[in-house]
């Protein structure tokens, strides 16, 4: 650390706040890119039976793609409406936006006795089987359907994919149960959480739902005011005091049952920080304490005039310190 003030700062900050957490353990999916494939579509139907199968799978990965954005990861999908792409075509998204991981969305078709759920990984992919392994048995725990198990195949996509990939046959579109519950929205939902919580295991994130997200720290100085946005992937729940340290007084914004996203910006003893360039809050500071997130403005005089409110479409949480 070059600035011995800012060194002191740090200290004082861990000292006399939340203990923040190191970001050495991750605590979301921020910073993997995942692709989500859902299988078949447009002049390819896939499975016909009691549903299409190109229909659920697509309904199934929008979901499985929403819940793993809200918790951070970039989700690359492979077609996100009903439109044909070929398998080739699927492996070189996934290759070309070098993601971290493949899952590819299917259902299955047998005879009307032939039930369940199974996951698949390549032959000698040992971290796609243990990517299939967790997501399997998350699935097992929401989706009240026989466990068909974890099972190794040469499919195109899982064998062509450059990264760890994973195949799930959701449920049989030719048995009746199954294709009531794969066709429901709301497990559809379960679906979607539980290939998350798989993913979540197999990245060692704790296995979690997600909580709102401080996704971007943004400010600028207006002259009469110097203005603090958070950029939220939803509403949350939050207050703003004031702090007053040896080294100065600060402005906190905590926002309750939230995390923080990788904000880019130099990191010291598990605090995100930044300079502003302005005199009226010369540096800014973030981290992340359980499940409270702590913004920490530092600022050139004490107790100056504030107001704070929120947006929506985008969310976002804007706090207005006056001079």
């Amino acid at each position: 650390m070059k600035s011995k003030a800012l060194l002191v700062a740090f200290l004082l900050l861990g000292a006399l706040l939340l203990t923040p957490n190191a970001k050495a353990s991750p605590t979301n999916l921020s910073g993997y890119t995942i692709c989500v494939d859902a299988g078949h579509g447009g002049k390819d139907p896939g499975a016909v039976g009691y549903v299409v199968e190109k229909d659920v799978n697509l309904a199934i990965a929008l979901k499985v793609a929403k819940v793993l954005e809200k918790d951070g990861a970039k989700v690359v999908l492979t077609r996100d409406g009903d439109y044909f792409v070929t398998l080739s075509g699927r492996v070189k998204i996934a290759n070309s936006n070098n993601c971290d991981i493949f899952i590819s969305i299917h259902a299955n078709s047998g005879p009307s006795s032939a039930s369940g759920f199974e996951v698949y990984h390549y032959y000698t992919s040992s971290r796609g089987k243990t990517l299939a392994t967790y997501v399997d048995e998350e699935i097992g725990k929401l989706i009240p359907l026989r466990n068909r198990g974890v099972k190794s195949a040469g499919f195109y996509v899982i064998k062509y994919t450059r990264m760890p990939a994973i195949l799930i046959e959701t449920g049989f579109v030719t048995n009746s149960n199954d294709a009531s519950i794969i066709s429901d929205e709301s497990y559809q939902w379960r679906y979607a959480y539980a290939v998350l919580h798989g993913v979540q295991r197999y990245f060692g994130v704790p296995v979690h739902d997600p909580v709102p997200t401080v996704e971007n720290i943004r400010f600028a100085d207006h002259g009469s005011y110097f203005r603090v946005v958070l950029d939220m992937s939803e509403r949350a729940s939050y207050h703003v005091y004031y702090t007053a340290y040896s080294n100065g007084y600060h402005l906190v914004i905590q926002v309750d049952n939230a995390q923080l996203a990788d904000l880019g910006w130099p990191v010291y003893n598990g605090w995100y920080y930044t300079h502003t360039g302005s005199d009226t809050a010369p540096v800014i500071y973030a981290t992340q304490s359980g499940s409270t997130v702590l913004i920490v403005v530092e600022l050139n005089s004490p107790y100056r005039p504030y107001s704070d409110f929120t947006l929506s479409n985008p969310d976002r949480i804007v706090v207005d310190i006056y001079p």
